[in-house]
């Protein structure tokens, strides 16, 4: 961050400045709040003087994946009432923490991703915007091309809000901490300020609104350090009494997508596992994730907390199958299991249900640039 003074890291990540061991919001945010105002005061950050929205597009050029949805703002309102649906818990600290930076800084630079259901209308509204010069194109060094168009005219807003409007219900893919943080705030303002009208800027917050088809999902693959108290043939041993084991070999993992089927690779080979029974139960334990996750991490390596077991980590989808392999080949772990990624469908009836899903069930793109594009908060 030395490199880089204007970057917005200074302001959403203001300890990184400073040696001290813990975050100390009382320390750290003013000085976050301190470099917003300067990088406004120095033509850094620009002001749009007319309310609109933003048509913001990232094509990963390393995966050829392109994504493009809308920046503007979603409703606290929408978020109580649960018109916007949740699929993870969030924990109080970070919330807390949030609603602090929020309050010292009066500005938020990261969207919170909110996916809906599209259609033809969303199309063609893309092919009109993308009609003309964006306000921004650039790539950065990690082959991202992001573009940005500003949606300003009147009837072309208005066609967006007809139709969101109309929706019932849009579903947190990413920043569940986030859209928390942006409740507690608001109700901390209107705690405040009794005679609130709605209209006040603590009654939103920065979102971008992606249809369900735009989105992608990624696996979250699982890396085991060591089999436990069990020896390697006791561990298949086990195995082969939930799934049937097939050897596939070294080469990429290539086995046709069906519920219930993963990957696993140990000893320089990959196994296909497909599960034996069918069984009862709701959308959330059909999950493949839970179904690996009681039926090997649980019941074989008796790894009973994912979120906490120092022998299991995670490795997203985006690194691909080959840094699985690899982190297994030079002994960093002994075993790999291979996911295919949660569908989109599936995180819906978990949301709509109102249960939660296991932990790194998903990993969701786009991921956003921080800072590019802003909502302040200053009333």
């Amino acid at each position: 961050m030395e490199n880089y003074e204007y970057s917005y890291l200074h302001v959403v990540k203001p300890h990184l400045n400073f040696t001290d061991p813990e975050r100390i919001p009382e320390k750290h945010y003013p000085f976050a709040r301190q470099k917003f105002l300067d990088m406004k005061k120095l033509g850094v950050l620009e002001h749009d003087p007319a309310p609109c929205l933003y048509l913001y597009q990232k094509t990963d050029l390393r995966l050829g994946y392109t994504y493009s949805g809308i920046t503007g703002l979603a409703a606290v309102d929408d978020y109580l009432s649960g018109k916007i649906k949740v699929h993870e818990h969030t924990l109080s600290k970070k919330e807390e923490a949030l609603v602090k930076h929020i309050d010292h800084v009066k500005a938020v630079g990261e969207p919170v991703l909110l996916t809906f259901k599209g259609g033809s209308w969303y199309d063609d509204l893309l092919a009109k915007i993308e009609s003309v010069e964006p306000l921004y194109s650039f790539t950065g060094d990690e082959l991202v091309k992001t573009e940005v168009w500003p949606i300003r005219q009147a009837e072309d807003i208005a066609n967006i809000e007809q139709h969101m409007k109309a929706l019932d219900a849009f579903y947190i893919a990413d920043g569940h901490h986030r859209s928390a943080g942006a409740m507690r705030y608001c109700e901390k303002r209107r705690a405040e300020k009794p005679d609130y009208t709605g209209e006040e800027p603590f009654n939103h917050f920065l979102a971008y609104f992606i249809p369900t088809d735009k989105l992608k999902i990624f696996e979250f693959n699982r890396l085991v350090k060591d089999f436990g108290d069990l020896s390697e043939e006791q561990f298949m041993d086990a195995l082969e009494q939930k799934f049937v084991v097939e050897e596939i070999g070294h080469s990429k993992l290539q086995v046709k997508k069906k519920n219930h089927l993963f990957g696993m690779y140990r000893n320089k080979t990959w196994y296909g596992l497909d599960l034996k029974e069918e069984f009862e139960g709701n959308v959330l334990e059909h999950l493949d994730v839970s179904i690996l996750e009681k039926n090997i991490l649980k019941d074989i390596l008796q790894i009973h907390d994912s979120k906490t077991d120092e022998r299991l980590s995670f490795l997203d989808g985006t690194k691909g199958i080959h840094r699985l392999q690899e982190l297994v080949d030079i002994g960093e772990f002994k075993v790999a299991f291979s996911l295919y990624p949660t569908r989109i469908e599936e995180v819906i009836e978990v949301a709509d249900e109102r249960l939660v899903m296991p932990p790194k069930s998903t990993w969701f793109e786009p991921k956003l640039r921080t800072g590019l594009l802003i909502y302040e908060l200053e009333e």
